[in-house]
């Protein structure tokens, strides 16, 4: 058999039989039908494992199990006699477990475990200070298998879409049977449309055999929205197992999962947004001392840690969650069919998708239909709509877009072109999130009528610079609305509250994005006093002075905001020289800021100890001429907490660190640094650092392979990628 996942079977083989002698428990981790139970067959029935054990058990346990069953079958598995075992008592045949394996060494599989009762109960059942002995449990939740083994975890990934072929084509040709290069590139999209997953790749393995090997009938396959249909009641083994990870979940997590059918096939789910629109929704209560949105965050990851909901971006910030997510196809098919079981929400993809039906949520998939006659007409039916969601392809054109929905609370149309802010929003005083592009530089003021509006998000299809004497400002009325959260209007500025009325604050506002430096005076700094995140953007434009970038020096920025956590600037278009920089200085930040994104300010490296000393900082990327000089050296007590670093298109030439520098840096990403001589010496010492080198041109000679042999010798993870040469990708796992 060729093993499916030969990295994963290599690092259980290291931990089962080359790994310190104690008792080790090992946890299997991923999504349902992604092969840890072959994974663990693959090891078990290894010759070296038989050899090396005296005794091995094979234990299914299930998410209904009975603990007498479990021990019966170790009880016969162990030579024990099946009508003695019927009569004896569950304490008799743990006992009788227990002295079989107490003076030999052991192998035991937990496959399938979905709760830590189980656990807890069979644990006892087994010798625990036997040496040379393994116990491995295969589970689809993280949290469970954090619990059983703490960090020996093997995380078993998705087939590559060369995985998936191979798979694909082992299982639907005889080993006689050619392929042609027709049904070769037909079948590469059949096996990429399964995503990766080995049990999906084998139930259309079993349609493609049933059907006759033409270009007809496998485009035929190839052509479908999905290779396979996921439903509750579907009697297929994919099906049943798909089913019982949604089925395991609680209530709440249901509910959020279901929410996730909204958006399209393959989208990126961005984390914010997802967490906006829950919020908005009303859906949920907060827990306990926790924001709603610090609820939803929660609820999020517990749907990515029982792996019904997938990675898609590792977020910089926290290493344990994402930045943007999916839903695999499987778990998606699921997913859109129960929410039209339950009503829960409609799409919209074609003209046939209209119904009578008067559904809460409305999402569109496809931009176009909007402009049919049909489709207009069945907007106007549904009175009741709560939610219109807008998730096609942008538009080039405006398109006119039904908008009277009285009891709309969500409008998410930033992927609609308006001409105009549409007056009709303005009369929809439900509203809690907008999101909307449009053409106009100006907001009614009657945008304030808005008072349930938490998100406010404004696209501009084409930004118009403005000159440094004509900014374009947010109406004075933004002020009066105390609700909002969230705040995104690009190419747009606060204006200055009136001084002699205290009440016009945004007490709540606590992400402010898209604004330039104008938004970041005292004045209007001091009227937000619960922001955590600033993203501005400077346009600079011939022989723009220091005085755009001045607010950053200025003590204010950092006394204000005692929870600040993220700050974000980039300079548009910045002069790249060594006499022009866009501050003479480093920003005073916050003590307490977690997260930095600086590009184009042309700072020298010697203002990065200013940054280097911010006790809390863990996240910091330097991008497009951030920093400007030949050589940058960090010093003793740096960087205490950073645990992400991205340089990307810096001009640096020479970079020095010492051993004890960076100490909690868990990925480096060094991306575009053509004259970027070779890595630090300094990173040795950390075991748990990820290397990351992207298009790096120098480390294409001798320099690259003495850098990849010295990070072999400290064992560290070491990735090189030449986009300009796909032979020339390096990816050594150190």
């Amino acid at each position: 058999m060729v093993s499916l996942h030969r990295n994963q079977l290599e690092e259980l083989k290291e931990l089962g039989l080359e790994a310190p002698s104690e008792l080790k428990v090992i946890s299997i981790v991923g999504m349902a039908g992604i092969g840890k139970t072959t994974l663990v067959q693959e090891f078990y029935h290894d010759p070296l494992a038989i050899e090396y054990f005296d005794h091995r058990l094979f234990l299914t346990i299930g998410p209904q199990y009975k603990l007498r069953e479990i021990l019966l079958s170790a009880f016969n598995q162990l030579g024990g006699h099946h009508s003695d075992g019927e009569k004896i008592h569950v304490s008799q045949l743990a006992d009788y477990i227990q002295k079989s394996l107490q003076d030999s060494t052991y192998l035991i599989v937990l496959d399938d475990v979905w709760n830590t009762q189980a656990w807890d109960m069979l644990k006892h059942c087994f010798p625990s200070r036997r040496r040379y002995s393994r116990i491995i449990v295969t589970t689809q939740l993280l949290g469970l298998a954090l619990y059983i083994s703490g960090n020996i975890n093997i995380e078993i990934p998705l087939l590559n879409d060369d995985e998936s072929w191979n798979l694909l084509r082992r299982m639907v040709f005889d080993n006689q049977e050619e392929c042609s290069r027709q049904l070769e590139k037909i079948g590469r999209k059949i096996a990429k449309n399964c995503e990766g997953l080995p049990f999906a790749i084998t139930e259309v393995a079993k349609i493609l055999r049933k059907i006759e090997k033409t270009v007809e009938e496998w485009e035929i396959q190839a052509d479908k929205e999905d290779p396979l249909t996921i439903t509750l009641n579907e009697d297929t083994p994919l099906s049943k197992a798909i089913s019982l990870s949604y089925t395991r979940l609680p209530p709440h997590l249901k509910l959020c999962f279901l929410y996730m059918g909204v958006f399209p096939k393959g989208y990126a789910v961005p984390i914010s947004q997802l967490i906006q629109l829950w919020v908005s929704e009303g859906l949920f209560e907060p827990r306990m001392s926790m924001s709603l949105e610090e609820t939803m965050g929660e609820y999020l990851r517990k749907l990515v840690q029982r792996n019904v909901v997938l990675n898609n971006k590792v977020s910089s910030i926290d290493i344990e969650t994402t930045k943007t997510c999916r839903l695999h196809f499987t778990f998606r098919s699921l997913c859109v069919n129960e929410a039209k079981n339950e009503k829960f929400f409609h799409v919209i993809k074609k003209i046939t998708d209209v119904t009578q039906e008067n559904i809460n949520r409305l999402c569109v998939h496809n931009n176009v239909v909007l402009a049919f006659e049909q489709v207009h007409k069945h907007m106007e039916s549904v009175e009741d709509a709560c939610s219109l969601l807008c998730f096609g392809p942008k538009q080039k054109y405006p398109i006119e877009l039904y908008l009277r929905f009285k009891l709309l609370k969500i409008l998410d149309a930033v992927s609609i072109r308006f001409y105009d802010f549409p007056e009709e929003i303005l009369e929809l005083l439900h509203l809690s999130y907008l999101s909307i592009t449009c053409d106009g530089d100006e907001i009614p003021p009657s945008i304030s009528n808005l008072q349930n509006l938490e998100v406010l998000i404004v696209h501009r299809h084409h930004i118009v610079k403005s000159s440094p004497d004509s900014p374009v400002y947010l109406p004075e009325e933004i002020w009066k609305m105390h609700k909002i959260k969230h705040l995104e209007c690009v190419g747009m500025d606060l204006p200055e509250p009136s001084s002699l009325d205290d009440s016009l604050t945004l007490e709540k506002l606590s992400t402010l994005s898209g604004v330039s430096a104008r938004s970041c005076t005292v004045k209007i700094l001091s009227r937000i006093p619960n922001l955590k995140k600033v993203r501005i953007q400077i346009e600079t434009e011939h022989g723009s002075s220091f005085e755009t970038f001045s607010f950053l020096n200025e003590d204010h920025f950092a006394s204000l905001y005692e929870k600040f956590e993220s700050f974000k600037c980039v300079v548009v278009n910045p002069r790249i020289s060594p006499s022009h920089r866009f501050a003479p200085s480093i920003p005073n930040f916050p003590a307490k800021i977690r997260k930095i994104t600086l590009s184009g300010c042309g700072f020298p490296w010697e203002c990065m100890r200013a940054i280097a000393s911010l006790p809390n900082l863990v996240s910091l990327k330097l991008r497009w001429h951030a920093f400007s000089g030949r050589e940058w050296k960090t010093g003793d007590g740096e960087f205490p907490k950073l645990e992400y670093l991205l340089l990307e298109d810096l001009d640096l030439q020479k970079w020095e660190v010492k051993y004890n520098h960076f100490p909690q840096l868990l990925r480096l990403n060094v991306r575009h640094c053509y004259r970027l001589e070779k890595l630090p010496r300094g990173f040795e010492s950390n075991a748990a650092l990820v290397v990351e080198v992207d298009d790096c041109r120098r480390f294409a000679t001798k320099q690259l392979e003495e850098d990849i042999f010295r990070f072999n010798k400290y064992h560290l993870q070491i990735a090189v990628n030449f986009s300009w040469d796909d032979k020339k990708k390096i990816n050594h796992d150190l």
